[in-house]
């Protein structure tokens, strides 16, 4: 069996052969969120230094489990390629430097500060709690699969613009996407079994918090209307345990002997249950509605 990269050399050079000139391929490697390393294959154009890129990680974690035949993983990653490049053909890659254009696609997402702090001394960010607010630009249309571009210093002087601005415009286009999703348990169950299932609020005990297309919805958090909503409907002082970058498990409120123990829960999950890509923080999150803010209390 192929090591991982003899498996996406041997994807890369399979690909090109099936896009036979059509555009370009490139094998890439990435520094992701928190400090993963990812390995792919982007589709370039013929006027365009660069694409979306298809990575390969997942893809050789179901090779190497027989999950998928690898000639079904190369047809795979050429097909999702083809669907990028024409996408790719579609977009309006200098729009991107004008502020006018490209201010409706900013959008915020959290991340662990310390585990990103490198990559943090050359973009714009702000500092919440343990983590930080950093900025993306949505370039694909709402009813595409994402493709984002992380927004570095060299953006910003492009624009013309301040860290404030982006702050503000992307908490904006936060709302504009949609009011945040919090539901409980009981309706994810519903909303998974495809069933009707009877639910009491009152008697619920855990929520999820995220927004509408389940992408980096842990951002919800900077939202402090949003916080307000939820003190409203399960009481002042709630807990917040960070799910992952894309969601945020809300609890009602606990009395501090349990914080520990909450905190050693969050520790068991994520190194159990969460990519690492995926993490977000290691701490417990508490809501206070007479300072209008979230603390960390473990």
């Amino acid at each position: 069996m192929m090591g991982f990269q003899e498996f996406a050399e041997a994807v890369f050079k399979d690909v090109e052969k099936k896009a036979g000139g059509r555009f370009i391929v490139q094998l890439c490697t990435a520094v992701k969120n928190n400090k993963t390393s990812m390995t792919g294959i982007a589709a370039v154009g013929k006027d365009s230094g660069g694409g979306p890129c298809v990575y390969l990680n997942e893809c050789y974690r179901e090779y190497k489990s027989g999950e998928t035949e690898y000639c079904e993983i190369v047809e795979e990653v050429f097909q999702q390629l083809v669907r990028n490049q024409n996408i790719l053909q579609r977009t309006d890659l200098d729009g991107l430097r004008k502020w006018d254009t490209v201010k409706r696609k900013i959008r915020v997402k959290l991340v662990n500060a310390e585990q990103n702090k490198e990559q943090l001394k050359t973009m714009p960010h702000r500092r919440f709690l343990d983590l930080a607010a950093v900025y993306y630009v949505m370039i694909m249309e709402r009813d595409e699969r994402g493709w984002t571009l992380l927004i570095d210093d060299r953006y910003m002087e492009v624009w013309g613009q301040d860290e404030e601005t982006l702050y503000q415009t992307a908490l904006e286009n936060m709302r504009t996407d949609g009011e945040a999703d919090f539901f409980s348990i009981e309706t994810l169950i519903k909303r998974a079994l495809g069933i009707s299932l009877a639910e009491s609020e009152d008697d619920t005990d855990m929520y999820i918090l995220t927004n509408r297309s389940k992408r980096f919805g842990a951002a919800e958090l900077l939202d402090r209307g949003t916080l307000r909503m939820i003190a409203d409907k399960v009481g002042d002082g709630f807990i917040v345990l960070p799910s992952s970058i894309h969601e945020s498990i809300v609890l009602r409120p606990r009395v501090p002997s349990e914080y520990g123990e909450l905190a050693d829960m969050v520790r068991a999950v994520n190194d159990a249950d969460v990519s690492e890509e995926e993490r977000l923080s290691y701490h417990v999150y508490a809501y206070s509605r007479r300072e209008d803010m979230l603390k960390i209390v473990a």
